[in-house]
């Protein structure tokens, strides 16, 4: 039926984001922007990619911070022609790539209103994939953020895609122990409410709400979308657990009465749910973590080559990552560029979308990097850490 059919309404969207898959730098290219002695240098590099001359109207001397607005820029343009071309249910696929990013800026926007910044202040942070409507009004001029969270509640739980996650986390925050959830929240209770969280919590739980409502869509759609977006999706899960569970070791979220935070923040799908979750719940040190994934060979092996990076309890992620021990992230990200490239190996599914975004992602955090190399001088830790895309295969 998808050979018959696929191509009548998606074909042609399919087509665009594979030849979109050409634009990826390759190895010359990482070997010239490696090479640059100045950002000036990265700007002209660039221009003999896919990039072009998206940097000629900015002016010198360039920052690390001004490339990587433009590539996230040009990401969103290219994703926004993309969405245009497509029929339903494609774009509501797509609305659910973007909402990841409406999460970030919503959580950035929320967290500088805590501390008394206007939001026009944080322009310059906003993700442009997560750009909504009501975030035109917010970032005007003229928006007072002195005048409590009843605008910001207004705009972002209701106008919003993202609003049913925002309305359930609030309901969840504001419920006592012994009381059951309440039917709503009032408005004025959300400031409140609001300032008593952590907002990095806040950002997990909403992003764990996410991932479940797109696994839920994407498994509804049946076929080889519900197959290959389901592997990528739960393997996502597996990584937040792995993530959430690594960086909480040595802190509070490890301690006996910040353990249901924790776990609140686990997805209720994946690889590792709900046996493997369910002995992760009650680890609090490395030896417990190590014990509940023995019975996963690929996510133990992963934990035995940075276990390193987590047993110090004073040394500094920085201090670390000298040293040349990696974090669970710097892995994680290179087992997903392996994961998103085998997505384009099969056809008639929408999968191919949500791997262009993420690859492209990856790309961005490589020239970053690369960037960051060349403005402190040292180049020579440049392979270390970028994550070559599309290599080619001998």
């Amino acid at each position: 039926m998808e050979l018959s059919m696929f191509n009548v309404n998606h074909g042609f969207a399919e087509a665009v984001a594979r030849g979109l898959r050409s634009g990826f730098l390759g190895p010359e290219d990482y070997r010239r922007l490696g090479s640059s002695d100045t950002l000036e240098d990265m700007r002209s590099a660039l221009e003999e990619t896919d990039y072009g001359t998206f940097l000629q109207d900015e002016p010198s001397p360039l920052l690390v911070s001004t490339i990587s607005k433009k590539c996230y820029e040009k990401l969103a343009d290219e994703f926004r022609y993309l969405k245009a071309q497509t029929v339903e249910p494609l774009t509501t696929f797509m609305d659910f790539i973007a909402r990841e990013k409406m999460i970030d800026n919503v959580c950035m926007i929320i967290q500088g209103a805590l501390n008394n910044k206007a939001p026009v202040e944080l322009q310059e942070k906003v993700h442009p994939l997560g750009v909504f409507e009501g975030m035109k009004v917010i970032m005007s001029e003229s928006f007072d953020v002195q005048g409590g969270f009843d605008d910001v509640y207004r705009i972002f739980l209701v106008d919003t895609p993202i609003g049913p996650y925002f309305e359930e986390y609030l309901k969840e925050a504001d419920r006592e122990k012994d009381e059951m959830a309440r039917a709503g929240i009032e408005t004025s209770q959300v400031g409140g409410i609001l300032t008593k969280q952590d907002l990095e919590i806040m950002k997990a739980t909403l992003k764990k709400a996410w991932l479940e409502d797109f696994h839920g869509f994407c498994e509804s759609q049946g076929g080889t979308t519900a197959e290959v977006m389901g592997h990528m999706l739960k393997m996502e899960a597996d990584f937040r657990v792995l993530l959430v569970t690594l960086n909480a070791l040595n802190t509070d979220l490890s301690t006996e009465s910040k353990l249901q935070d924790r776990n609140a923040l686990y997805p209720s799908f994946g690889y590792l749910y709900p046996e493997g979750t369910k002995e992760l719940r009650k680890v609090w040190n490395e030896t417990t973590v190590r014990a509940a994934l023995e019975p996963y060979s690929k996510y133990l092996s992963l934990f035995d080559q940075v276990k390193q990076f987590y047993e110090s309890e004073t040394g500094s992620s920085a201090d670390m990552s000298a040293k040349g021990f990696q974090s669970i992230e710097d892995l994680i990200y290179a087992e997903n560029v392996h994961m998103y490239e085998m997505a384009f190996e099969q056809q008639y599914h929408f999968g191919v979308f949500y791997a262009w975004v993420k690859l492209r992602e990856q790309e961005i955090r490589n020239i970053r990097w690369i960037a960051n190399m060349v403005i402190l001088n040292t180049k020579d830790h440049i392979d270390d850490t970028i994550v070559p895309i599309f290599q080619p295969r001998l």
